[in-house]
């Protein structure tokens, strides 16, 4: 027998409780019922403001804000397989949106993101440097003839592929990065760009000593929310990248519109 509409949302949110991401799919086979069918309950629970759909599921809701109004900070960090399942489509249209800013001949940093990783493939072809800390954003370019990577840090942190420590820091400091293209656990405009990591915002920081343009890849479920290590500030932003979400709480539109206030550029990726 198949469960009621309001049976299944309760039975959703209380499983969302306990996992960050639910697949549509496997809600379809789980309650015996067509995937339109759990696509309408994840439809009405946005509406409702108890979570947020994203490509191929849902996560949990969160505006960036505690209910009184104060930013609400990002507790957990997310494994590698975990990120990879979060808003792919709007990483798609917000690396489509980042990749267009690159022009042959320049030096860029990419972080160990997923936001990043998108980026890769849009650049494999062009006549560019590569700096980044990523084990699985250099590997992209393993094959490539045109781009040349320069790998840097030490000790692999397993959970992002990510090296911190730098390894060799003369040779950072030696450096003019053109334009550097990092994301983050979040993003706002009182807290800047902030990391749950210390050894991955400390990685960050060293190399953002040396870039001319900061472009920060963001996407809705990181707006408006705080880490505990900060990266940068607004200052050193110059452009925010992210995607066109329609269930944006008042807190995120105003954190978006703050930046462009001060002179930050926010481009919007479309999918």
């Amino acid at each position: 027998m198949k469960s009621l509409p309001y049976v299944r949302k309760k039975e959703i949110l209380e499983m969302l409780k306990r996992t960050d991401y639910l697949d549509t799919n496997q809600l379809s086979e789980k309650f015996g019922v067509s995937y339109m069918t759990i696509h309408r309950d994840l439809k009405v629970l946005e509406n409702e403001g108890r979570i947020s759909r994203v490509h191929g599921g849902a996560i949990v809701f969160s505006s960036g804000e505690n209910a009184d109004g104060t930013q609400a900070p990002v507790s957990e960090d997310l494994t590698m397989e975990e990120r990879f399942c979060v808003c792919q489509q709007e990483k798609r249209a917000m690396a489509k949106a980042a990749a267009k800013m690159v022009k042959d001949g320049e030096i860029i940093a990419l972080d160990a993101s997923t936001s990043a990783l998108q980026m890769c493939s849009l650049l494999h072809d062009r006549e560019i440097t590569v700096i980044t800390n990523g084990l699985n954003i250099a590997l992209q370019f393993a094959d490539s003839e045109s781009v040349e990577v320069l790998l840097i840090g030490g000790l692999l942190r397993k959970s992002s592929l990510s090296l911190s420590e730098i390894c060799n820091p003369e040779l950072l400091d030696t450096l003019n990065i053109d334009k550097c293209f990092f994301s983050a656990s979040a993003l706002s405009f009182q807290k800047g760009m902030t990391e749950l990591s210390y050894e991955e915002s400390k990685v960050k920081r060293k190399i953002l000593g040396r870039v001319d343009k900061l472009f920060v890849l963001a996407d809705h479920t990181k707006i408006g929310k705080s880490a505990p290590y900060v990266d940068c500030t607004y200052e050193q932003i110059h452009a925010v990248v992210t995607d066109q979400f329609e269930g944006a709480s008042v807190g995120q539109i105003a954190c978006l519109q703050d930046f462009e206030k001060h002179g930050v550029q926010v481009i919007y990726g479309i999918a």
